[in-house]
């Protein structure tokens, strides 16, 4: 199958801004840890606290990256059979030390199985991953008042394979602030002021590499907790046994 990128490459490029803003957030803690392991040797630097914002800045770059290759193949991306439930655990494999240093645990949620859907392999790990990061990042901002969750999940509906990430502290990821968001993305420094934290480029990032395989995030709700997710059609080719 073969998916038109329409304005994605356009996009991309508007969002160095947002991107260059959020980078500022882990460089700037990365930073700090040196300079105070460098000036007070007292000060007990926290490696992996480094480590896992120094992967988290370079991944997002990564995905902005992918992204531009992504829409740069003319005007056609092939997609193919991906299994969207062990994409969706592998994303929460790789994102949970990263939302264990904002104290936010994760939550699969897969329940049935899935036939494989059209979607590009690469892209979609990529823009789980990204979305992963900005909503532990957002999350980790919220009022501290109980248990921090992020639920990756995905369903059925009439529209297709759904999959996302949902959390009861992402109460300001409502249709009209994403939007807004979405209207403001690489014309401000910080277009998603409900993210509490940084620019929120990773999740401009996984909406442009979503937008190219035909689909986009969108905000949804499971069980009261609000998330975005993007649809996919199922494939036809393969079904699981």
């Amino acid at each position: 199958m073969q998916a038109g990128n329409g304005g994605s490459a356009i996009e991309l490029h508007d969002l160095l801004l947002s991107v260059a803003e959020q980078l500022k957030v882990p460089l700037t803690v990365i930073a700090r840890q040196a300079e105070l392991g460098q000036l007070d040797q007292a000060t007990s630097l926290d490696v992996t606290h480094v480590h896992t914002q120094a992967t988290a800045a370079l991944q997002l770059v990564d995905s902005y990256l992918l992204g531009l290759e992504l829409v740069k193949s003319q005007t056609q991306l092939e997609l193919e059979p991906v299994s969207i439930a062990s994409t969706l655990a592998d994303t929460a494999h790789h994102l949970e030390q990263f939302a264990r240093q904002y104290g936010i645990e994760l939550e699969l949620h897969i329940a049935g199985k899935y036939e494989p859907v059209m979607a590009h392999g690469r892209g979609l790990r990529a823009a789980l991953l990204s979305l992963g990061f900005a909503l532990s990042e957002m999350v980790g901002a919220a009022e501290a008042s109980r248990r921090r969750v992020i639920t990756l999940a995905v369903h059925r509906t009439r529209q297709g394979i759904v999959t996302g990430m949902y959390s009861g502290q992402a109460s300001g990821l409502t249709a009209a602030n994403w939007r807004r968001a979405r209207s403001l993305a690489g014309r401000a420094n910080q277009p998603f002021a409900v993210a509490n934290s940084g620019a929120g480029a990773g999740f401009f990032v996984a909406d442009a590499i979503l937008r190219s395989m035909q689909t986009a995030l969108r905000v949804g709700r499971l069980s009261r907790q609000s998330g975005l997710a993007a649809s996919f059609r199922p494939s036809q080719q393969l079904q699981f046994v």
